[in-house]
């Protein structure tokens, strides 16, 4: 086994870093052990390697630096009687930096008994130590409770606006020119009609085969398989009945009479379990009703997003809702901010049916209320959406109001309160970086 493994880390160490564009992440080494979550194809094993190249940058060297591909077929037969050698060969091959070796643990899932191992080199502390795996074997929650609470969880998702302009190369310059304003609108078009996976966005053609696979493979590996689900029909239907209604309200509830209605005898338990497999799989999120008390927030419809605009793509539509789609962005960038830096989201609806899309809670404390709504002029905004942003105002004690645009920017006052239009394109460029640290 020692040859195998020598043969391994000599490969990394002679193998040339792929090109990559950066993306918008950065990660400090962790005497925690770090763990790259996510969903599949979103770019978890090519952000380890950008982690390598910015440790390279700040003076490491390769070898200071040991990536590991447990998919490798030669690591097969690695088995925990194999630690001593394994810990043996790593220090044969690689050397220390500040007293440790970086270890990136790519889909360390196929590892026998891998948490044993991580939770080992861990407790030897010569390792800073980051590892990926397959969202059809770990989640984060599975990844806290195998690793003892040592962790810290870093979600990647597909790309962001930004990085997509990055992957085209398109480049912001001035921001207020005509010219800029419309290539953004044309390129955020683009980005909301076929989302941001990594090589679906590098795909010339074959983008909606793509995402078909994505979806079949989230189904059967990330959900049938792994959670053993024995009705493979019933959750396919469950599946659809979500994408025909993402960025709309569901209810358990409604879907268990609509199974019914059917001829199918679905429980409440089993359709809450479906959805929650597939917020594990990353294929979906939820958005609870805004309350004080828990009973209120889980007995009321949840609004569900895909966790990737290209998912839209694959339930036949007969028009674009650039509105819906505009929300479910919106939607995925406040996803992403709210699990790096802990605050809550949730959206508001009082009993005369006034909605507010978005509430950010932190803390105690209301921090801001967003509406999205498709208007290029003032007057395409409903006055419904300006009186449900006040009455929530009123209600939740905040005064920090956003309306988020296609191409209006301006600023109103509306009683006391002050309330800013923000240009979609215009808050995903410059709304605050996501903390990853």
């Amino acid at each position: 086994m020692e040859n195998v493994l020598r043969e391994v880390f000599s490969s990394w160490l002679a193998r040339e870093l792929p090109s990559l564009i950066e993306r918008d992440y950065s990660l400090e080494l962790s005497d925690r052990i770090v763990t790259i979550i996510g969903p599949r194809r979103a770019g978890k094993t090519y952000f380890m390697f950008q982690i390598a190249k910015k440790l390279m940058e700040k003076g490491f060297s390769k070898q200071n630096i040991a990536f590991i591909d447990f998919e490798d077929v030669r690591l097969q037969a690695l088995r925990p009687v194999n630690y001593s050698a394994f810990v043996k060969t790593l220090h044969e091959v690689f050397t220390r930096k500040d007293g440790k070796i970086v270890l990136l643990l790519d889909e360390v899932q196929n590892l026998r008994d891998w948490e044993r191992w991580v939770r080992t080199l861990h407790n030897s502390q010569n390792y800073y130590i980051i590892v990926s795996g397959s969202s059809s074997k770990l989640s984060s929650k599975e990844v806290s409770t195998k690793l003892r609470g040592r962790c810290v969880s870093k979600l990647i998702l597909p790309l962001s606006f930004k990085e997509f302009l990055k992957f085209k190369n398109v480049k912001i310059q001035h921001l207020d020119a005509p010219e800029t304003r419309g290539e953004l609108l044309q390129k955020l078009r683009e980005f909301m009609d076929f989302g941001g996976f990594p090589e679906v966005v590098n795909s010339k053609e074959g983008k909606v085969e793509l995402l078909r696979t994505y979806r079949e493979t989230i189904f059967y590996r990330d959900v049938v398989e792994r959670f053993r689900v024995r009705d493979i029909s019933s959750l396919d239907t469950f599946v659809r009945l979500l994408m025909e209604n993402f960025g709309k309200y569901v209810s358990i509830s409604k879907l268990s009479k609509y199974f019914r209605s059917l001829g199918l005898k679905k429980s409440k338990k089993t359709l809450a379990n479906y959805l929650k497999y597939l917020e594990i799989a990353f294929f979906v999120f939820t958005v609870e009703k805004f309350g004080y008390k828990t009973r209120e927030r889980v007995l009321q419809p949840k609004k569900v997003y895909p966790i990737d605009l290209g998912f839209y793509r694959l339930t036949p539509r007969f028009t674009t809702e650039y509105g819906r789609l505009m929300e479910s962005l919106v939607a995925i960038e406040l996803f992403k901010k709210s699990f790096q830096e802990g605050f809550e989201l949730f959206y508001w609806k009082d009993y005369q049916g006034r909605e507010v899309d978005f509430i950010i809670k932190e803390g105690l404390n209301i921090r801001q209320l967003i509406q999205v709504t498709y208007a290029s002029d003032r007057n395409d905004i409903e006055e419904r959406e300006i009186k449900a942003l006040v009455k929530a105002s009123e209600d939740l004690k905040c005064n920090d109001l956003l309306i988020i645009t296609w191409d209006y920017q301006g600023e109103e006052a509306v009683g006391r309160k002050k309330i800013r239009f923000i240009p979609l394109y215009e808050w995903l460029l410059h709304s605050p970086e996501t903390k990853i640290a």
